[in-house]
């Protein structure tokens, strides 16, 4: 599936046995690439909210919304998490570098996806939930560490 956003940046999904997952680059209307963050969501949910939504449409403006506030969701995100990873001592103070691994979509019509964050040593990631009410105003609504081994 290609999608090109009301901005015009042109983004191409594949479809794996469980999920669709965009490519790390998408290309804007110039045809300049950037990288971006991996966008991903369930293949049942595809299914189950293409059946009464149009869920492309749905699907480009959240792209187009995520990357147009992406400073400001990360930056907020960061004061959230910081004092956890800290405490956790998943990190050194001094070391807090987080990189994002993927963005999951779980709710389109509402704005609402995770965000999971990846550590330096790989074994320790978080799982941010988010509601956004409108591009200014969002709740973090879940923050989950979990252990990768």
């Amino acid at each position: 599936m290609k999608i090109t956003t009301p901005k015009g940046r042109i983004i191409e999904f594949q479809q794996s046995t469980e999920n669709w997952q965009s490519h790390e680059y998408i290309t804007d209307h110039h045809g300049v690439q950037s990288k971006i963050p991996v966008f991903i969501f369930e293949d049942l949910f595809y299914r189950e909210y293409s059946e009464t939504m149009d869920f492309e449409n749905d699907l480009r403006q959240l792209i187009d919304f995520y990357l147009d506030h992406q400073k400001k969701i990360l930056s907020q995100t960061r004061m959230a998490v910081d004092p956890m990873i800290v405490h956790n001592h998943d990190m050194g103070k001094d070391e807090v570098n987080y990189i994002i691994n993927h963005i999951e979509i779980t709710g389109l019509s509402r704005y609402e996806f995770k965000i999971d964050f990846v550590f330096l040593y790989g074994y320790v990631y978080y799982n941010i939930s988010y509601l956004f009410l409108s591009p200014e105003d969002f709740i973090i609504t879940k923050i989950e560490r979990s252990y990768n081994y």
